[in-house]
């Protein structure tokens, strides 16, 4: 689910069926710009506990805990962990930090050091974190897993990833030893 104001009915009623047939929700927190305009509601989302899964970015986190005297990501996902079982703050060029239960990892990005394009990064960092919670990876797996999907958009123009990316994206989970999917497709 990715927050926005403008439909915030629509998300209540997606979230209510969702846990009425005892699926996950994941919340992307969308822009810093939602979180600033719209604290209050997305604060209410989160603490309503219906949200098991919370992405945020750097920027995101911050503007989250604004006025808090400690925004920084550790300490949003320590926030966001109080009412998700897993919370997820993406870092850029630094990788990520996460907490599910008791375990906090923080992993570092990889790929290029500077992105030629940052659009879609998040968005595959979450498709490929879900995609190794899906396959019962570790916390710290699925976050390399995202690491290595977000990586695979920012190193070309227009937030697509080419097969020539994907490639690189299936190369670097396949050094890390993880979960590959099928490509053939």
């Amino acid at each position: 689910m990715r927050f926005g104001a403008f439909n915030l009915e629509v998300i209540q009623a997606a979230i209510r069926i969702a846990k009425q047939q005892g699926v996950y929700v994941s919340l992307d927190l969308a822009s810093f710009e939602m979180v600033r305009n719209f604290r209050v509601p997305l604060q209410q989302l989160l603490e309503s506990g219906d949200i098991d899964l919370c992405f945020a970015n750097e920027d995101e986190a911050t503007e989250l805990l604004r006025g808090e005297g400690n925004a920084h990501p550790e300490a949003a996902v320590e926030y966001l962990s109080k009412y998700c079982r897993w919370a997820v703050v993406t870092l850029g060029s630094n990788g990520c930090i996460a907490k599910h239960g008791e375990e906090i990892v923080q992993v570092p990005a990889i790929g290029e050091a500077k992105a030629v394009d940052a659009t879609g990064a998040g968005d595959l960092f979450a498709s490929g974190f879900l995609y190794g919670l899906v396959k019962g990876l570790s916390l710290e797996e699925c976050c390399k897993v995202g690491s290595c999907s977000g990586g695979s958009v920012i190193r070309s123009l227009g937030g697509e990833v080419t097969p020539e990316n994907w490639q690189w994206m299936y190369k670097q989970m396949q050094r890390k030893g993880l979960s590959l999917p099928d490509i053939r497709n």
